[in-house]
This record gives C-alpha cells, structure tokens and sequence, in this order.
C-alpha cells in the first residue's frame, strides 16, 4: 500500500499598529531633535495602520530632524541609527546606518533632513509588539536625540520549550481548514492534510538550524503501513534566530485502503544537537 506525500510551505501572517509618538532630545530648548516619525508598508508613503504587515515583508521608517547646526558654509554633518526588535528585545535586523552630509544654501534654511531606512521582517516571527530604535547624532555639536516607535505583528506564536519538541500535531481535512478535526476520519480516496511546529532545537554559528521529520503510518495492531525519512529539512542560517520550524505535508489514502484505525507517526530530528529527536503520533481512521 502506498501513499503520496507532498511538503508545502507555512504561511504567517501580520499585522501594525500606528507608530508612537518620538521621544524628544533632553536639554536646551534648541537642542537637536527627531521628529514626524513613520512607519509605512512604502518609502515615504502613509503611516500603516491596523493590519498592515505580514512576515517577510519590508517596513519603512523614517524620521525627520530639527535644530541641527549649519555650518558657516552652510554644512550639516548627520549620522542616524534605527534598528528593529522583536517582543522579547532580540534584533530582527542588523542595524542601519544613514548618514547625511550636504551643504545648503541660504534659501534652504528651513529644510528638514529626513532620515530612511527599510527593515526587513523576519519570514517566521512570533506575533506581539515590534520597537524600532532610532539616534541621530549633529556631528559638528555632538549632540544626539533619540527615540522608539513600536507597531504590531499580528498572526500566531508558538510556545517555546528547553528541549526539542513537536507542538499543536493536527489532522485537517484541506489545506486551508483552521482548526484541527476533532475527530479524524477520512474515506479511501481522500486527502489527509497533516500541520504541526517544531520547537526547542538549537541553534548553531549564525543562528544556523538543521531540522528535519520522518512521516510513517501504521495500522491499529502496528503494521507498518508507510515510511518516508526526511520528508522535510530545514536547513538555514540567518540574522534573526528562527523561532519555530513549520511542518505541513498530506497523504493521499489510496482508493482501496482497508477501513479500521491508523496512527501517523512523525519523528523530528536536531542536527544541531547530536541528532536529538522526538516522536509525536496522532490517530484516525478509515471508514
């Protein structure tokens, strides 16, 4: 008896909030600050609101200066920093470095330097409230102003766990379902979509991971019916540290498929860690 397996792709979706108000420079009256800070789904386009963003996708954020010093031939001398952190403090992105440095002329006097940059967000990522930080500093008066802003990720989190572990193993009926079958019954013929998140692996140089799963199937008295090893593996390295690994496959019950109970067996594996695994099953039935 066979089965046909095939291995999709999770998808996270995400969601913003309007950005916060900027935290002004302490000191004098005239000292350096930033100001009209936004954050947009464009570059210079509209601050985002409700559900604006999704993982993967970019983020624009900009802010302006006022009170910095021009120079007796009319130079300004800027250096920006602005940086992105998820719920828990730890960076999504490197940090950004924006400098400016021009000469302006009298009728310019009134001219605001609006600082940029474009933030990537991380293709898995827990939902929860996202910080940009951001500095400017007047090189000529060294003086700095700087701030925070945050905006919302909407979608889902996993829970996370000390040692390797298989969360949220569920039997649906298509693709697109949310919620799980409560109880998993299916017909010969018919698809049988599996989805689950493997957590608590470790991470190697670069915030490496290697994980991979094994699928089987057997009968209710243990019969091995399929085994396919390595049906997925995850491996990748990137800034941010990848929270959870995604797992989503189906099998396809062959038309002539006995009735009676089976259980699906998924074994996960951490390259990281000594080739650690751990086995989660899940039944149904054919009817």
């Amino acid at each position: 008896m066979r089965f046909a397996l095939s291995v999709v792709a999770a998808v996270i979706l995400a969601s913003a909030l309007p950005a916060q108000n900027t935290l002004p420079a302490p000191g004098a009256q005239n000292a350096i600050r930033a100001i009209r800070t936004v954050v947009s789904d464009s570059e210079d386009g509209p601050a985002v609101s409700g559900e604006g963003f999704r993982s993967g996708e970019q983020v624009f954020f900009s802010f302006q200066v006022e009170n910095y010093k021009t120079g007796p031939t009319g130079k300004v001398q800027l250096t920006g920093h602005i940086q992105a952190f998820d719920p828990k403090g730890v960076p999504v992105s490197p940090p950004d470095e924006v400098v400016i440095g021009t000469t302006m002329s009298e009728e310019d006097k009134a001219w605001k330097p609006k600082l940029r940059s474009q933030i990537q967000l991380p293709s898995i990522a827990p939902a929860g409230t996202y910080a940009i930080k951001y500095d400017v500093t007047d090189l000529q008066t060294k003086q700095t102003a700087s701030g925070e802003v945050t905006f919302r990720l909407g979608g889902r989190s996993v829970a996370t766990a000390d040692t390797l572990t298989i969360r949220g193993l569920g039997l649906y009926r298509t693709q697109d379902e949310e919620t799980p079958l409560r109880i998993a019954a299916y017909r010969p013929g018919d698809i049988l979509w599996v989805r689950f998140d493997v957590v608590g692996f470790k991470h190697g140089e670069q915030n490496s991971v290697d994980v991979a799963y094994d699928v089987a199937v057997v009968t209710g008295d243990g019969k091995p019916l399929f085994a396919q090893e390595l049906a997925a593996v995850e491996k990748s390295q990137a800034f941010y540290p990848q929270p959870w690994v995604p797992g989503e496959f189906n099998l396809t019950l062959q038309s002539n498929m006995s009735t009676g109970p089976y259980t699906l067996i998924i074994t996960a594996h951490d390259g990281m860690d000594s080739d650690k695994t751990v086995v989660a099953k899940a039944q149904f039935k054919v009817e």
